[in-house]
């Protein structure tokens, strides 16, 4: 006896990661258009020139150009934090540490940093990590500093957010001329004197 229900239907596993490796390449492709222009000069031809596809491949995977741009920067941030598997810094000092490979990865694409990350869609998907890297920092803080009030604990942790944070990167880069090394150092050492600030405050507090 058969059975006349719906069959289901054959996902090629070979046709699955042939269309990943295409869409890695035309991801790689934004990026280069990016590094060697700006966010402007992204088009759907120009990317389909440079990852030598043709446009209709590229509408295959991505519907429009906003569409490709969002996945684009989605990519580069999951990169750059280490996707859904990040791991968060347990302690300030191991943040400080993260950061500075962080700024280090900026620099060395510092075209599509400051082109993407600081656009409508970069500061879109970066919201939720910033939320995460902020309640992360309420969370050291108060294991650090028992002793400080909620309103200290929470300017402190924004105060903070925003020295580390990639708009704080891109000001001291085009405004200073800072390096990465640099800026590092500098967010380090502001980041230091808040702690001996707060341990005071602390301690005060009986903390």
């Amino acid at each position: 006896m058969t059975s006349d229900g719906p069959k289901a239907t054959y996902q090629s596993p070979l046709r699955a990661r042939l269309k990943e490796q295409t869409s890695q390449i035309i991801l790689d492709a934004v990026g280069t258009v990016i590094r060697n222009g700006d966010l402007a000069a992204v088009s759907v031809a120009e990317v389909a020139r440079v990852a030598e596809v043709t446009e209709q491949t590229v509408y295959r995977h991505y519907r429009s150009r906003d569409e490709l741009i969002r996945a684009f920067v989605k990519w580069h941030l999951e990169q750059a934090v280490g996707g859904p598997d990040i791991k968060l810094p347990q302690t300030i000092d191991e943040l400080l540490v993260w950061v500075e490979a962080r700024y280090s990865a900026w620099e060395i694409d510092r075209q599509i940093v400051s082109e993407t990350y600081l656009s409508a869609v970069g500061r879109e998907l970066r919201k939720p990590l910033y939320e995460l890297g902020y309640q992360n920092l309420l969370r050291m803080l108060g294991n650090e500093y028992p002793g400080l009030s909620e309103e200290l604990r929470t300017s402190a942790a924004s105060a903070m957010l925003t020295l580390m944070s990639t708009e704080n990167f891109v000001f001291l880069q085009r405004n200073l001329g800072y390096d990465a090394r640099t800026v590092h150092r500098s967010v380090v050492t502001a980041i230091n004197a808040m702690r001996r600030g707060l341990a005071g405050e602390s301690e005060a507090a009986g903390g």
